[in-house]
């Protein structure tokens, strides 16, 4: 479920991207990356950790490097789009691809030393979205409350018909003996 939803960002990441020009990509980089430092600098106070995750980005980079000079290795045993559909692409989609892809490594990467840092990062990127609508999902099992009280009284209504009906059949019955 998370590759599904890493792959669904990173393909939102990309068509974002393919509407801009290649310098209004790498602008977008060059913020993207801005932010992360600021994030990273103002929320992340013990150096043990700040050291873990320069390390982890250093090796994000450099996993990012060899997949841009070779054949991508892909993890978790995805495959790519063959080899013709991926050469008729021109140098800004493949240069978006790229951009979309690290953005996501980057973020992925930073997740992993402290899942929080990623939601701060997010909602510097998009000031003007809630993440709050995810925690406040309502339970499948439970109707919301006005609900309960509008099914009450049609249950009511359904019974009281119910009874009516049956005394009806009853008082048929009746006049027929």
């Amino acid at each position: 479920m998370a590759n599904i939803r890493e792959s669904i960002n990173e393909m939102i990441e990309e068509s974002y991207l393919l509407g801009l020009t290649e310098n209004e990509i790498k602008e977008d980089l060059d913020n993207f990356v801005e932010i992360c430092g600021k994030v990273i600098y103002e929320n992340v106070q013990d150096r043990k950790q700040m050291q873990k995750l320069t390390e982890k980005l250093a090796r994000a980079r450099a996993l990012s490097l060899i997949e841009d000079h070779g054949e991508p290795a892909l993890p978790d045993g995805e495959d790519r789009f063959p080899i013709e559909e991926t050469a008729v692409q021109s140098s800004k989609e493949r240069f978006a691809e790229k951009v979309a892809r690290n953005k996501r490594l980057i973020l992925r990467t930073i997740r992993e030393c402290d899942p929080k840092l990623e939601q701060l990062i997010e909602q510097e990127r998009y000031p003007g979205q809630s993440t709050e609508y995810i925690s406040q999902s309502l339970p499948i099992d439970q109707p919301p409350v006005k609900n309960r009280a509008k099914d009450l009284f049609l249950k009511t209504c359904y019974v009281v018909t119910l009874l009516f009906m049956l005394l009806l059949v009853y008082l048929v019955l009746l006049q027929n003996i």
